[in-house]
């Protein structure tokens, strides 16, 4: 019993000596003393000025608390006098009896006033580099190596950071408000935070986040859950799972982002919507799907896109992230995609071309270099497409591009009542692009086709059309340009609009036999059973040797040359009349006869009239054909006479 009472003396005296040891210290010790010796080893470690005109409070017990006042860190050496890092206040407290027990427990740690300025040099490096001695150095740093005893969090109150502001280069985040939860190991850390982004020239952007952190350092798990990033108007939900997050890390979760308007979005971001022919495009966007990172690799499952009335599905992976190489396979329901075209401008004068080998005003290559590094394959399908006026369904496209080819094949769709299918090259390896077409469209409702492409009545009927093409250029004009290859096209039951061959054949027997022109009309169309041509293309002119086009009384045939570049067309062909031509009252115009006739104008404009010089030449034939055996008859006899026989 004695002995224990010895024991409790020693053990009161020891906690007495410890009371007045650190009574002494709040007494007789001034923080302030040693900023002094703060600031030279904060200049020794880091290479930075540190100034401390705020006072230092320390108090010992229960908690080891230190207050900082005003406080300012600068920036390494060749940033300038600009300071980092500054605060208005901070105060971190450490409890001090399980401290003795060589257990750490942290209080909250509270920052006031936070100012970042983050910039960086002439070659690129950050003013939040280099912590370590400037005399140090980097490749001198040894990693530690890691302790084979469990890692533990330290257990931590809190920490919360209100009122700061992080700058770098145009962008500022005012309002900045930080708070993290009770940190330890075995429970989830709630954490929020809200700022206002600032840029230069755009409205601010209000942005606040939420979520709980589960990390465990031993096992090298990350679990992030609940998590919501709001964006102005924007909402993002998920979450994330992590393993091996210190030494291979493999992170997967999902995400949500909620409807929303997207035009007013860029807005709110300070970003311009673009014009678009429909004002309401855009006016909705939404994105879901779940995600995976590991393995040099990164893939979204399930991806779901909602923009305006359009549904994307499908997945997208980028297989190696060192070389971009990805994949896809992707559905989408319906688009237009001319609404998202800009309005059509009237009178609006082209734009000349860029140079085939254009080049960014930082030396880079052009857009063309894009193609020339992109490592992709994927198929696509669209339920119903419509591009360029044009009404495609049941889409369906496979792509492959590597080396600077992009490969389009194969290439299918149905197309006003008939069939599309072939395939398309372009090949950028060169400086000036190379494309290539091969395209073959079957039973297709040409008139509804012409109309909803190129707003024309000209022809019409069911047919067949066949393409294969090749050109160079980096626009539309030197593609145009450009242009060889064959078309060919094989129309049946239709009709040509803007030609009345009949009207005009009638003029013409007119002219032929010296009467009165015919009264009427021009009915403004030529009906047909088949209309067959081809066209071989040379630097953007089209050249057709074999125009046939057959009816009922009626056959024409001809050739002639287009050019795609200024619509300009010319053809001369022979209209041969098989029986009769009908006339306005029903009356037959002649009996079997050929008539020459001359195509001019443009491609939406063209003009016919009677080719007077192949009908005088022709009259002249039939003249000579009339009579050549009484002519040849004449020359034997004027021979005989010549040679006295």
């Amino acid at each position: 019993m004695r002995t224990l009472k010895i024991v409790g003396c020693i053990v009161a005296g020891l906690l007495a000596l410890l009371v007045l040891l650190l009574l002494s210290a709040a007494l007789f010790v001034n923080p302030n003393d040693f900023k002094p010796r703060i600031i030279a080893a904060v200049k020794s470690s880091t290479g930075r000025d540190l100034s401390l005109p705020g006072d230092l409070k320390l108090s010992v017990f229960p908690w080891i608390a230190l207050q900082l006042g005003p406080t300012t860190l600068g920036s390494p050496p060749g940033f300038g006098d600009a300071p980092f890092a500054s605060l208005e206040h901070a105060s971190l407290r450490v409890k001090l009896l399980p401290l003795l027990h060589k257990q750490l427990q942290i209080g909250r740690i509270e920052i006031t006033g936070l100012t970042l300025q983050l910039t960086r040099n002439a070659e690129g490096r950050g003013n939040w580099q280099g912590g370590v001695n400037a005399a140090t150095p980097a490749s001198a740093a040894v990693p530690a190596e890691r302790s084979s005893e469990p890692a533990q969090l330290p257990d931590l109150a809190g920490v919360e950071i209100k009122d700061s502001r992080i700058t770098y280069v145009d962008t500022t985040a005012n309002k900045v408000n930080f708070s993290l939860g009770h940190v330890t190991s075995a429970m989830p850390i709630p954490a929020s935070l809200s700022l206002e982004l600032d840029r230069a020239g755009s409205p601010p952007v209000p942005i606040s986040s939420k979520f709980e952190l589960s990390f465990d350092p031993d096992k090298q798990t990350l679990n992030l859950a609940n998590f919501v990033l709001q964006v102005s108007d924007a909402r993002l939900a998920g979450q994330v799972a992590g393993t091996r997050v210190l030494d291979a890390p493999t992170l997967q979760g999902q995400f949500k982002l909620e409807p929303v308007a997207l035009r007013d979005l860029m807005a709110h971001l300070g970003v311009t919507p673009p014009l678009t022919r429909d004002p309401k495009a855009l006016s909705k966007f939404a994105l879901s799907g779940a995600f995976k990172y590991g393995q040099n690799a990164a893939r979204i499952d399930g991806l779901a896109i909602e923009l305006d009335e359009s549904k994307l599905q499908g997945r997208a992976a980028i297989d190696n992230l060192d070389t971009q190489q990805s994949s896809f396979d992707l559905s989408l329901d319906r688009i237009d995609l001319d609404r998202y075209l800009p309005p059509a401008q009237p009178n609006q004068k082209p734009v000349p071309p860029p140079p085939p080998a254009a080049h960014d005003s930082k030396g880079g290559a052009s857009s063309e270099s894009a193609l020339k590094t992109l490592d992709s394959k994927g198929t696509f399908t669209i339920s119903s497409l419509k591009v360029s006026g044009i009404t495609l369904t049941s889409v369906k496209l496979g792509l492959l591009a590597k080396g600077g080819v992009m490969h389009l094949a194969p290439i299918s769709a149905k197309l006003y009542g008939g069939d599309v299918a072939g395939e398309l090259t372009l090949d950028s390896r060169e400086p000036v692009p190379a494309l290539k077409i091969d395209e073959t469209l079957t039973s297709v409702d040409l008139a509804p086709l012409l109309k909803d492409f190129a707003n024309s009545d000209r022809l019409s009927g069911h047919g067949n059309v066949t393409v294969n093409i090749a050109a160079r250029g980096s626009d539309g004009d030197a593609i145009t340009r450009s242009m060889s290859g064959r078309v060919a096209a094989n129309v049946t039951n239709g009709a040509v609009q803007g030609l009345d061959l009949w009207f005009e054949i009638n003029r013409a027997t007119a002219l032929i036999q010296k009467q009165d022109l015919p009264a009427g009309k021009s009915r403004g169309r030529t009906e047909f059973e088949t209309f067959k041509a081809s066209a071989d293309l040379a630097n953007g002119v089209a050249t057709t040797k074999d125009l046939a086009i057959a009816s009922q009384n009626l056959q024409v045939a001809g050739k002639g040359t287009s050019n795609l570049v200024s619509k300009a067309i010319d053809y001369q062909v022979q209209a041969t009349i098989l029986k009769s031509a009908p006339t306005g009252k029903g009356a037959p115009a002649g009996s079997l006869a050929q008539i020459p006739l001359s195509i001019t104008g443009t491609m939406n404009s063209p003009s016919i009239r009677p080719d007077l010089e192949g009908m005088a030449k022709a009259r002249v034939q039939q003249e000579l054909d009339k009579h050549k055996d009484e002519l040849k008859q004449k020359a034997v006899d004027q021979l005989k006479g010549l040679f006295g026989r």
